[in-house]
């Protein structure tokens, strides 16, 4: 994992103070109890804004894609700050006392023999060329529906995925589906290749998804970020952005619609890093060109966590001009969703959370004119036991219904 970006705080006393505690604990652990620290993921009520600031400022990555009234902030930490946090009167939940111990585990399990088992092929992650073959798959299973299309190539050379599914009828209407824009949302690259994959297989037997396909044209680009995918399975399980350069750039900050703003950052270090220009990186360039090429009128990304559903605009809080008609959808979206397992996902704007400039989700709606949501999948925040971007296998389904759920949704809300 990179070091996130500490921008400057204000100077005022709490944070000198603990920050003097911390550096005497550190001299301490230092000569005493110098391996024992861990990296360690826990949740902050934010009830002061004070307490909040605090734990940003000592934070080694910061967990809550959105932040906000209400949502607590989810942050990783060295375990050996956390009686100085106790000192200074911050209270916190721990989300995952190690969490590299978690990936490692993780990793382990995914080296054993059952974890390529093809019999149930959604019942583990499957990184970039196990998922580029499962489109070859879909492709070859109905030639007639399906078309593997290459819409780029990333950083590192590797081709960009889309397939298209449907559009049998000529005035079908366009839908794109991406997933995996942060290379550690693993169950985002899951559920956007399970759409896909039932999508595909469900066509001859379930008159629901016949009926969607054929009034449908839907694109899906499960892996929209494979460099930085591969290297969360290979090297660093947290890694974010894409593999630019030693930094990487955060592709969800690198579109057009309020490039460079708020909840972006300049520093190439930062996980909100923007790039040096809108559309800089050859990823937010494919997904560009392939929505206006097909003239996109429905749109989803999906990211993880949090079990949120957010609708434009996420930089200002200035309301769309459809915000009535998003709300409106947004409601039965959250519904369709929570039907499946009574799994609530909550629904708001994303700038009511914590303002994000240059995402994908505005520039589909301000340029495109697309109806877009970005759907933040499991786990909720502060899901204990189950919680972080690390999410057990065995939600990977049941999430997946989630996700089809949101999409038939969606699209019936658009003629």
């Amino acid at each position: 994992m990179t070091t996130r970006e500490l921008a400057p705080k204000p100077p005022w006393p709490a944070l000198a103070a603990l920050t003097a505690t911390l550096g005497a604990a550190a001299a301490i652990g230092t000569l005493c109890t110098a391996t024992t620290a861990t990296r360690t993921a826990i949740q902050v009520e934010c009830t002061t804004a004070k307490a909040c600031e605090l734990v940003d400022a000592l934070a080694l990555d910061v967990w809550s894609e959105h932040r906000g009234p209400g949502l607590p902030l989810e942050v990783v930490v060295s375990s050996d700050v956390l009686p100085a946090l106790a000192k200074a009167g911050v209270s916190w939940t721990v989300i995952d006392p190690d969490i590299d111990a978690t990936a490692a585990a993780e990793a382990a399990r995914l080296r054993q023999p059952g974890a390529a088992d093809k019999s149930d092929w959604f019942g583990e992650y499957k990184d970039y060329g196990a998922i580029s073959m499962r489109l070859d798959e879909l492709a070859a299973l109905a030639p007639t529906l399906v078309r593997k299309e290459e819409i780029g190539r990333s950083i590192e050379g590797r081709p960009l995925w889309a397939v298209r599914i449907g559009g049998t009828a000529p005035d079908a209407t366009p839908m794109l589906i991406n997933g995996t824009q942060h290379a550690r949302e693993w169950i985002a690259a899951m559920v956007s290749t399970c759409v896909a994959d039932r999508m595909v297989r469900g066509y001859a037997t379930d008159p629901a998804i016949r009926a969607f396909l054929d009034r449908t044209e839907l694109w899906v680009v499960p892996v929209v970020n494979p460099d930085g995918y591969q290297h969360s399975w290979g090297s660093n399980r947290y890694w974010r952005k894409n593999r630019r350069g030693n930094h990487g750039v955060d592709l969800n900050r690198n579109f057009s619609v309020a490039w460079g703003g708020e909840g972006s950052s300049k520093r190439e270090s930062s996980d909100t890093y923007h790039g040096l220009h809108a559309f800089s990186e050859p990823e937010t360039r494919a997904l560009r060109d392939l929505a206006l090429r097909e003239g996109a009128r429905v749109h989803i990304d999906f990211h993880a966590y949090g079990q949120l559903l957010l609708y434009p605009w996420n930089y200002t809080r200035t309301p769309p001009p459809d915000r009535a008609r998003y709300a409106a959808t947004g409601d039965r979206l959250a519904s369709a969703m929570f039907a499946m397992h009574q799994v609530p996902y909550k629904l708001q704007s994303g700038a009511e959370l914590y303002a994000a400039a240059g995402t994908m989700s505005d520039w589909a709606y301000g340029e495109v004119g697309a109806m877009s949501f970005t759907v933040e999948l499991r786990p909720k925040l502060g899901g204990r036991g189950a919680g972080g971007f690390v999410l057990p296998p065995a939600q990977i389904k049941p999430t997946c219904d989630e996700g089809m759920a949101a999409v038939f949704a969606l699209r019936d809300a658009v003629p």
